[in-house]
């Protein structure tokens, strides 16, 4: 498994006119046109071992932030999307909400004294870093985190492409 981000800044009409346009199958292509007609992409967070897209959904679960469109789900998708490749329009202002909630969960780990609420939210996350072997990938919260702060303040529009193959 390997999963990968990556976000793309584009011009709105640019992306609206000359790429949502087009007759396109999947995912790959919006990110193909995205290279060719938008700026080129900015970054992009590779992991090998742990799972970007898992991580974003059990953060969801457990914070209630929309992580789901980083991922290029929910309302903001781009379509087409799949069958590897998800594509999603960004608030850039959001990513900081989405780093906030990373350390949160990073700063919960450290905190001496819990209450029942937060024991219980902790359990589930260390649990779920456990399932998924997180020391495999050293760094990996601290570097999404750094990822997404890195952007928050992006303009034009901000695409990202979620990839899992």
């Amino acid at each position: 498994m390997k999963d990968e981000l990556t976000f793309y800044a584009c011009d709105t009409k640019v992306l609206e006119e000359k790429i949502m346009t087009r007759d396109m199958v999947d995912g790959t292509e919006i990110a193909g046109h995205l290279e060719r007609l938008g700026q080129p992409h900015l970054g992009t967070l590779y992991f090998k071992s742990v799972s970007i897209g898992d991580i974003f959904r059990k953060l969801e679960e457990l914070t209630g932030a929309p992580f789901k469109f980083l991922l290029g789900m929910g309302a903001r998708r781009l379509e087409p999307c799949g069958p590897v490749t998800y594509c999603g329009r960004q608030i850039p202002s959001e990513l900081g909400e989405f780093a906030f909630q990373i350390e949160n969960m990073q700063k919960l780990q450290r905190k001496a004294e819990l209450t029942e609420k937060e024991q219980e939210t902790l359990s589930k996350w260390e649990a779920f870093l456990e399932k998924i072997q997180i020391d495999k990938e050293p760094g990996c919260l601290e570097a999404l985190k750094k990822f997404l702060l890195k952007y928050k303040d992006r303009v034009p529009e901000l695409i990202s492409i979620y990839t899992r193959w």
